[in-house]
């Protein structure tokens, strides 16, 4: 499988009005996958994907099931045009469309889980006043040192090597981000996100999650799939249970997962999901690694057309 590509897989925030409409009228293969979303969930995800309203689509678990839907509309697509993963990695909850192209669970368990996470993360998230900042232009060893001045905040994802984003107390967060701008940060500012997510904060989140996984909805990965905690490959369904609900309290070390991927035989990197997100942070990670996305269906068609050329 040295030839496949690496599948990227996007999280909340790459979201945007009229994504995967394209897609939904030029392949079944789409309209089967959404078909399945507006059923199991007993409301139009589609519609929201596709018409909005913005604010709507915007709220955190709408977000993040939209963003799965759309992400394994794409996987479809591609393994149908005989595009297939050498290894797989997911940014935050696109972990779980991650799992979905490695063969851990159907489509409609996996968007199981994205519902059920993203329920109990925002059930925890209301027994304290939790928010989230980008700090850019820091390294991500002088905003951990940073936080644990602070407490009660930490390092949530590692996007780049000058963009980290922390996750705390609304309080310890803003104090972070003010000695941030101190300590000569090019820039501090919040996300608008509903909880601390990848923070201590989420250890409950992190039990109740492990104790609703039912491992026999899963299967040991068909291929590499990736941790963005631990950096681990994982080998069973077990593992990917147990990490599931690990990394909604652990950090997404997004820089060492793109580098432990990029090991000199995976030389295309695809994000498959909405936008472009994931691309810009691996063109700051490492400039000679091919990455192309899938938003668009004019997009898909070069991906088809570019994996032709390296067979």
């Amino acid at each position: 499988m040295a030839n496949n590509p690496v599948f990227l897989y996007p999280s909340q925030g790459s979201q945007y009005i009229g994504m995967g409409m394209d897609l939904y009228e030029t392949y079944t293969e789409a309209r089967k996958v959404f078909d399945q979303a507006d059923h199991y969930l007993g409301f139009p995800l589609s519609r929201l994907c596709f018409e909005g309203p913005e604010e709507e689509l915007n709220h955190d678990l709408n977000a993040q099931l939209a963003v799965y839907t759309v992400s394994c509309a794409l996987t479809d697509i591609l393994m149908n045009h005989t595009i297939f993963p050498g290894a797989v990695a997911g940014y935050s909850s696109g972990f779980y469309a991650a799992a979905y192209a490695a063969g851990c669970c159907d489509f409609t368990y996996g968007l199981h889980l994205v519902k059920k996470a993203g329920e109990i993360l925002l059930d925890e998230g209301t027994k304290f006043s939790g928010s989230m900042a980008v700090i850019f232009g820091l390294s991500p060893e002088k905003v951990k040192s940073i936080c644990q001045h602070v407490g009660n905040v930490d390092v949530a994802i590692v996007n780049t090597p000058c963009q980290i984003v922390i996750s705390g107390d609304q309080f310890s967060v803003r104090e972070t981000m003010d000695i941030s701008l101190h300590e000569e940060a090019l820039d501090a500012y919040p996300l608008d996100v509903a909880t601390a997510y990848h923070s201590m904060f989420m250890e409950g989140s992190s039990t109740r999650f492990f104790k609703e996984i039912d491992e026999s909805w899963l299967k040991d990965p068909d291929v590499s799939l990736i941790s963005y905690s631990s950096l681990d490959f994982l080998p069973s369904r077990d593992a990917v249970k147990a990490i599931m609900a690990e990394q909604l309290r652990r950090p997404v070390l997004w820089i060492d997962v793109i580098k432990k991927l990029h090991d000199g035989t995976n030389n295309l990197f695809i994000e498959v999901g909405p936008g472009a997100v994931l691309f810009r942070t691996v063109r700051w990670i490492d400039r000679h690694i091919e990455i192309m996305v899938t938003a668009k269906r004019k997009n898909v068609v070069k991906v088809i057309e570019r994996q032709k050329e390296r067979q």
